[in-house]
C-alpha cells in the first residue's frame, strides 16, 4: 500500500491502511524507540504509546510526499520520548564529574568505522538516561541545546554538560572496546 494511501485510510480509520502502517513503519520506529529508552520493554511501551498518539491525531497530518509519514512519526516517537524521560530524568543516575574517565580523547572516525553499528547503539543504550536523550536529541536527531533546554526544562548549559559528558563515556568505551577487539 503506498504512503498516501495508508494515510488516507488510517484517517478513515480502515484497520487494513492501520495494519500497513504498523508494518511499514513499527520496526524503524522501534529503532528509534531503542536509542532513547536503551531497553526492549520500554522502547515496547513507548512505541505503543506512540502509535495511540499518531492513529488519533492522524486527522491532523498533511502528507507531503514520500517519506514524510515516516518523518511525522519518528517525531512523534521523539516527542514522546522525551514526555516520558522528563518525568524520570530528576531521578536518572547521572555520573558526577569526578566519575568520569580521565584522560579519554574523542576516538578518531576511522577507528570508530571499524566498530559494528550494532556495538556503537548498545554503548549509546549503556549510558546513564539523561546522557542518553540529549546524546540522541543532539547527535542524532539535529535539535540544539536550545531545543533540548527547552523540551527537557533544563539550561542549555546542563545539556552541553551532559553532552560533553556523554562523550566522554562514549570515547572511553570505543577506547576500551578497541583495545579488547585489536585486529
Amino acid at each position: 500500500m503506498a504512503e498516501n494511501d495508508i494515510v488516507e485510510g488510517c484517517k478513515h480509520r480502515r484497520r487494513e491502511a492501520q495494519r500497513a502502517l504498523y508494518e511499514n513503519y513499527a520496526p524503524r520506529l522501534m529503532a528509534t524507540a531503542m536509542r532513547y529508552m536503551g531497553n526492549c520493554d520500554d522502547a515496547q511501551d513507548l512505541l505503543q504509546e506512540a502509535l495511540i498518539k499518531a492513529f488519533q491525531s492522524i486527522d491532523r497530518f498533511a502528507w507531503q510526499g514520500n517519506g514524510s509519514l515516516h518523518a511525522w512519526l519518528d517525531r512523534i516517537v521523539i516527542n514522546t520520548a522525551v514526555s516520558m524521560l522528563r518525568k524520570s530524568l530528576p531521578q536518572a543516575t547521572m555520573l558526577s564529574l569526578d566519575e568520569l574517565p580521565d584522560n579519554v580523547t574523542e576516538p578518531d572516525s576511522a577507528e570508530v568505522s571499524q566498530i559494528d553499528t550494532n556495538i556503537i547503539l548498545e554503548m549509546v543504550a549503556s549510558l546513564p538516561a539523561g546522557y542518553r536523550t540529549i546524546f540522541n536529541l543532539y547527535c542524532i536527531d539535529g535539535f540544539t541545546h536550545r531545543d533540548i533546554a527547552r523540551q527537557l526544562g533544563i539550561s542549555e548549559g546542563t545539556s552541553s554538560s551532559q553532552l560533553s559528558r556523554a562523550r566522554a563515556i562514549l570515547a572511553q568505551k570505543v577506547q576500551d572496546y578497541l583495545k579488547h577487539h585489536a585486529q
